[in-house]
């Protein structure tokens, strides 16, 4: 299943196309505060005021840095540390990657990930099943979702009244009290001890910094068909930031230096790029409606289904 270092992979085939850019590497690892730091190829785009990108060559462990140059003296490169919002870091010769003044650093491109995962609609959802058990007595019943997360309940079924293998649905509720704990409650009497498989929706699980090695299906909730919907978002964000240089008097004569490139081609081509996120984000949320059916009196503007009713209130 792709990670997120693969998304950063996809996202950059979109946005730079046939465009390539210098790359060194180090000749020896540097500390979290080092410099300056002592390049491998001595590639000449790298010079005072230029941006670099730093990240590892296979792009599943660190997360990139972004470093500026202040001075270079042949192989030596005096730089400022952990630019554009990235974070230092101690960085291994063998594996390092440096890209030179990339049209989007591998920061960047991180980021705009991040804010593509937390800004999908909540007509898309992970779901998952977890087997909760009854007994006869019990109208309720303790139940922990995947990461402490829930939205609705797409289906609930049960073990058959008189043996066999049969499934039954069965009506229940989710109530939540305190704010993290939560409780199945059967709205249905029993006459045996059941389990109940419940098969619920959660918001995609973001950690803290979404680590380059998180898989987007495994550890985000994602199903195999959704995972080129967030590269689409970071790319046309990306896109229409970049167009920004065009307002820049300083940067107007690096911005128009190619004649093929005429003013409003990243707009339209950033437009494209949401055209065809907005319609992936359509196709995945029908693909939901189709399989877990409709909800009419949801309380969010969600319309699929369950008999949730969401209440901070006392069991």
């Amino acid at each position: 299943m792709p990670t997120i270092a693969d998304a950063i992979t996809d996202t950059k085939r979109l946005l730079n196309s046939n465009t390539r850019t210098e790359l060194d590497a180090l000749a020896a690892g540097i500390t979290a505060v080092e410099s300056p730091i002592t390049l491998k190829h001595e590639t000449d785009g790298i010079r005072a005021g230029s941006y670099i990108s730093v990240s590892t060559k296979n792009g599943t462990t660190q997360l990139p840095e972004t470093m500026y140059v202040h001075s270079r003296n042949g192989e030596s490169v005096y730089v400022e540390r952990g630019m554009d919002g990235s974070t230092a870091q101690a960085w291994d010769a063998d594996t390092t990657l440096i890209e030179v003044e990339p049209r989007f650093t591998g920061h960047q491109i991180h980021q705009a990930l991040i804010n593509s995962i937390n800004a999908l609609p909540e007509n898309l959802f992970a779901v998952a099943t977890v087997a909760v058990d009854f007994s006869t007595s019990a109208s309720t019943a303790d139940v922990t979702f995947e990461n402490n997360s829930f939205t609705q309940i797409l289906s609930a079924t049960r073990t058959a009244h008189a043996g066999g293998d049969r499934r039954l649905g069965f009506n229940v509720t989710v109530q939540e009290y305190p704010v993290g704990t939560f409780k199945l409650v059967r709205r249905e009497g029993i006459e045996k001890a059941i389990t109940v498989n419940l098969t619920y929706a959660y918001p995609f699980l973001v950690a803290a910094g979404l680590p380059l090695s998180n898989d987007l299906v495994n550890d985000l909730g994602m199903s195999s068909e959704m995972t080129d919907i967030p590269t689409l978002g970071a790319a046309s964000a990306l896109m229409l930031a970049e167009e920004s240089t065009r307002l820049d008097l300083h940067a107007a004569g690096d911005s128009r230096g190619d004649g093929a490139l005429n003013p409003g081609d990243r707009s339209r081509y950033s437009m494209i790029l949401q055209a065809q996120y907005d319609r992936r984000v359509s196709q995945e949320a029908r693909r939901l409606m189709a399989k877990w059916g409709i909800r009419t009196d949801a309380a969010t503007s969600s319309v699929f289904p369950t008999t949730i009713r969401r209440t901070n209130v006392r069991i």
